[in-house]
């Protein structure tokens, strides 16, 4: 029979245990059943407030398609941080360098999750072997020593993402995904895990070569 601060304890473990184990998780995905063939030729766009944040999700980016032989660029070579806004400086970039789609990342939300692990507690003796306190398993807790470990609270944080693919010629969305990232360690991290679950989808979508 599990009590109910046995419950606490193992719900804490599996929380902690996901936590650990599972850095970015897929939420849901769709592509448009009306477009047909691979995309190549690639504008890729990461939307955030910091510069360095955005040229490193697009130069990874870029990386990981190329070492799967599918063409992109990163945004930020053609579109400064002010124009990135612009729909008239981005349709002007997408025009001036043939872009065949474009594919475009954000975070949608953050959410924080606190989890608790209860304390625990543990008995420790150093009885002599004459000790005559210890000479049968009812006295053994009259005379041993508690050791409590107290409990915590742990705070995570939950970020929601999304990535877009449009068709330039017909400015329609083709393919999206959302996923899920557990308290992200970096933005390195960060944004390995989710190219990671990208690239995934739009294999197994049939968009970009498997």
């Amino acid at each position: 029979m599990i009590t109910g601060s046995t419950g606490r304890l193992v719900l804490a473990f599996a929380m902690t245990t996901l936590l650990a184990a599972c850095a970015i998780k897929p939420l849901a995905e769709w592509r448009d059943s009306n477009f047909s063939g691979t995309v190549d030729n690639i504008l890729i766009i990461g939307v955030s407030d910091q510069p360095v944040v955005r040229r490193l999700f697009e130069d990874t980016f870029v990386k990981e398609l190329a070492d799967l032989g599918v063409s992109a660029k990163s945004s930020y070579q053609v579109l400064t941080d002010e124009q990135i806004s612009s729909k008239d400086a981005l349709d002007a970039a997408i025009k001036a360098q043939s872009m065949d789609s474009v594919l475009v990342t954000r975070v949608i939300g953050v959410e924080e999750i606190n989890t608790y692990t209860p304390p625990t507690y543990t008995y420790s003796y150093t009885p002599s072997n004459f000790d005559r306190h210890y000479r049968d398993y009812h006295s053994y807790f009259n005379h041993a020593v508690q050791v409590a470990t107290p409990g915590y609270w742990d705070k995570y944080d939950v970020l929601k993402l999304e990535s877009n693919l449009y068709d330039s010629a017909s400015q329609q969305l083709i393919w999206s995904i959302q996923s899920e990232s557990f308290d992200p360690r970096s933005a390195t991290q960060l944004i390995d895990d989710q190219i990671t679950v990208a690239i995934k989808s739009l294999r197994n979508t049939g968009l970009i070569p498997d």
